[in-house]
């Protein structure tokens, strides 16, 4: 039992994982694209210079979070996949 629980941990971790890789590439994509067209403001140069170094800033920012957002949702999981695996065997018990 508690190799079933491991492999569902770990195969929710995975599907985790493939998520938030889809939206690291997302943010990165939508982060750059927005950069690279900060001069379709009609503005101040200066701030369409601003426009474009806020979004590659936010880019960099946002491609962090999603990577520490995953490592935490990661050990949950882990944690969670520790804990149950812990508390199955007094549930066996009990039914014995």
């Amino acid at each position: 039992m508690k190799t079933l629980v491991w492999l569902v941990t770990g195969a929710v971790i995975a599907l985790w994982s493939l998520l938030a890789w889809i939206a690291h590439g997302l943010v990165s994509v939508a982060g750059n694209l927005m950069a690279s067209n900060a001069d379709l403001i009609p503005a101040d140069p200066l701030l369409i210079e601003w426009a474009s170094w806020l979004a590659s800033a936010g880019t960099g920012i946002g491609e962090w979070l999603v990577v520490a957002v995953w490592a935490l949702v990661s050990a949950v999981l882990v944690a969670f996949g520790f804990i149950a695996t812990r508390v199955l065997p007094r549930l066996n018990a009990s039914r014995g």
